[in-house]
Formats: structure tokens, sequence, C-alpha cells
């Protein structure tokens, strides 16, 4: 049965420079002032309409284009932040909200390396900024540098030492590098400052769990869903000291909960199966059961896949390998993350390329960054395939002409093809439609 893990929050704010509000907006600034108004209040379709409107009437508005960018950064919008981002840094070098949220916006893109360099790059210039460390703190956690992340945690608690997050996070780190009694005293202590703080609740719950003090685990879980109702892992942990506390029914139940969460999880069929059997409705039971080996097998294919690359780490086409695996299973970011990883190593795995143009194109939104892609792939390797990629990519981005002459080209590469001739006629479909 595999475990599963419990989850931790690195939780810090976007940098939005306060300005005042006027209520008549003609110039640029006064656009400006609107925007950051409508942003405050989480208005951000008006926000980006005084925003664009600021940049249209002064297109070298520094300030403008950085907001611009943690606007888009809120909305996830990734490709247009990290343009507008950019941009403000091209007019003002080292302007702070840009720079602290693009490095923010590198670390939730997964791009660790380079939103630790541009974190630290800020701490040189801004050494008190609580949230500049928080940054790092994070980033360093979610790149497994639990030693950075512990140093840089407690710099964030010397400039804030009540700082309830900071601590759960601080302790998560210890869990991670196995010093539970540090993870112990800092869960503690964050719970003191904020006694109904999911994470920390479930988090020292985890451990009591984990350890066998089931009436110290208890409350501490029962707390964190209470507050949280989607924190799986939390209440997968409450489903687990049930079981040993023999409650089947109540242990049925928050099993039932987690898969209604999260339908994948493995450990969670498992031991429904094996409360169901206890509660004497066996067919439930091998239902359950026969779900969880299913799964099992899943999760065994993409352990696998894992481990061939802690194997061999350095080997694009192992790590292309996981990809296929995690796309397979419909793990969509992480897939674009281990074919990400394939390029970096390879700038010419064509393979890799073409795969992250596929999958850009089924995010829908990144069409552009898929056409760039798939020309990569084919300019290295002719193939065919990675013609119909193209094809498909200039057709999402409106490049109607471009993908039915690509698709054409396929065509005549491997004329035996249906596939291809199928795209063909979908794009026909598609344009007889809007006409």
């Amino acid at each position: 049965m595999l475990q599963k893990g419990v989850s931790f929050v690195a939780c810090f704010l976007l940098v939005l420079v306060s300005t005042a509000y006027d209520t008549v907006a003609q110039t640029p600034q006064d656009l400006y002032a609107r925007g950051m108004q409508a942003a405050r209040h989480s208005e951000y379709p008006q926000a980006l309409q005084y925003l664009h409107r600021a940049i249209d009437l002064h297109p070298e508005f520094a300030k403008a284009h950085a907001a611009l960018g943690t606007v888009y950064l809120q909305l996830e919008d990734f490709p247009a932040s990290e343009e507008a981002l950019t941009r403000a840094l091209q007019l003002t070098p080292g302007l702070m909200q840009a720079e602290s949220n693009l490095a923010l916006l590198y670390a939730k893109t997964e791009r660790l390396e380079d939103a630790i360099r541009v974190y630290q790059n800020l701490i040189q210039r801004h050494p008190e900024s609580l949230q500049i460390w928080l940054g790092i703190a994070s980033a360093y956690q979610q790149a497994d540098r639990y030693e950075a992340a512990i140093e840089a945690y407690q710099e964030s608690l010397k400039r804030s030492p009540n700082h309830a997050i900071a601590m759960t996070n601080l302790a998560s780190c210890y869990e991670a590098v196995k010093q539970v009694g540090q993870a112990i005293r800092y869960y503690k202590t964050a719970l003191a400052q904020a006694p109904n703080l999911s994470m920390a609740n479930g988090n020292l719950g985890a451990i009591y769990q984990k350890q066998g003090e089931l009436d110290k685990a208890l409350p501490l879980l029962e707390k964190a869903v209470r507050h949280d109702p989607r924190f799986t892992a939390a209440r997968y942990c409450l489903g687990l000291v049930f079981t040993k506390k023999r409650e089947f029914q109540r242990a049925a139940i928050a099993y039932q909960q987690v898969i209604a969460q999260q339908s994948d999880h493995v450990g969670a069929y498992y031991n429904l199966a094996q409360a169901l059997f206890r509660l004497k409705q066996p067919e439930e039971g091998k239902r359950a059961m026969e779900i969880y080996r299913r799964l099992n097998a899943i999760a065994q294919e993409i352990e696998d896949r894992e481990r061939a690359i802690l194997i061999e780490p350095n080997n694009p086409l192992k790590q292309y390998q996981l990809g296929l695996v995690y796309a397979k299973y419909g793990k969509i970011d992480k897939a674009i993350s281990a074919f990400q990883a394939a390029v970096d190593l390879d700038a010419n795995a064509h393979y890799a390329l073409n795969a992250l143009a596929r999958l850009y194109i089924l995010q829908g939104g990144r069409s552009q960054d898929a056409i760039v892609h798939a020309e990569k792939a084919f300019h290295l390797t002719q193939s065919p395939q990675y013609m119909q990629t193209l094809a498909l990519a200039y057709f999402q981005a409106g490049k109607r002409e471009n993908a039915l002459k690509a698709i054409q080209t396929a065509i005549e590469m491997d004329p035996e093809n249906d596939a291809f001739r199928q795209t063909l006629t979908k794009m026909k479909e598609a344009d007889e439609k809007t006409k």
C-alpha cells in the first residue's frame, strides 16, 4: 500500500504597490491607480482594462507593466504575466514588484532554480524583506532543498517571530529531514499563535497518528478538516486513526470522502476495502479492492519510471518516458515538467519538444509556445507527425492558412496516414462553421 504524504502550503502575498485612489481617471497615472484599486478588490477584469489603457497612453510606464503582470499572475495566465513583468524590468531594472513576482511566477511554473536565482538577487538588495525571505524559503522547499529552506524560514522568523505559516512550513521541512522533534516543536508554536491553522493541525496530527498516539492525533485532525474540508491528506489520516480505533463505520466514511476529493487515492481505496470487509459488506469491499489493484498498478508504473530517473537523472530519454506515463494517466502538469526536463538536458530532444507542443495544445491558451516547440522539433527531425503537431498549433492560434499548408505537407510526407486526413477534414469542417 502506498501511503499518502501530508501536504503543506507556502503562503505569501503578491507584491502590489499601494497607490492612492483617484476618482477621475484621465492620465496614465490615474488609470494605473484605478487598476491597482480594482486589483486590491480582486476585480481583475476591470483592473486589466485600466492597466492596459494606462500602458496604451504611456507604453514605458514600468509600474503599470508590473501591475499588469501581477494581475495576470493572480489569474494564472503565466505567459501574459511573464511578458508584462519582463517588460517592466526592461524599462526599470530592479523594480521590486516586478522582480519579486517574476520569482514567484518561476516558482509556480516549477522553474525553481530561476526563482531561487531571482530571490537571491533580491535578498542582496532587500535583506530585511519578509516576503522575499518567505519566497526563497518556499522555492527551496519546492526544490527539496530542505536545509536551505530551513535557514530561509529561520531568517523569516527573525523578521516576524510570530508568523504561524512560516513556522508551519519550517516544521514540514524538519519533517522532511527526519527531525521530528523539531517539527513537533514548531507545529505547536504555530498553533499557539493560530490555533485554527489547518495545516499545522493536520501535519501535527499526522505525526501523532504515525507514532500511534491516537488520542492526540484525533482532535488535531478533526480540527484540520473542520477548518479546511478540502484538506485531503488530513482526512485520510483521520480515517487511519478511526481504523486503528476499530471505528470502521467512521473510517469508511472518511475514506469515501477522501476518494470524492481525490479519485485516484490508492491508500484510501485499500483501507476502504478493509473497512467494508470489517463491516460485513463483502461486495462493496471487493469493488473497492478491485479499484485499488488497478490504481496500484498505475502507481507502480509511475513509480518505476520515477525510480529510473533517480538512477539516471541526466538521461533525457528517461525524463521523456516519465512524461509519457504522466500524460497517459492525465497528470498533465507533471508530464510537462518531465518533458521540459528532457529538453533542459538535451536542447535537441525533438521527441520531447513535440510532446510539449502537444500538451500545450491540449491545455489551450499556449498555442504560441506550441508553435515554437513544434517548429523546432520538425526542424531537428523531418517527421510528418511533428508537422501534424505544428498544423494543430497553427490552427489553435487562428493561423488557418498555415495550418492547412502544414497538414497538407504531413499528408504528402505520409499519404497512407488516415489520422492526417482526419485532421484536415476537421479543420475544413471547423472553417465551414465559422463562415
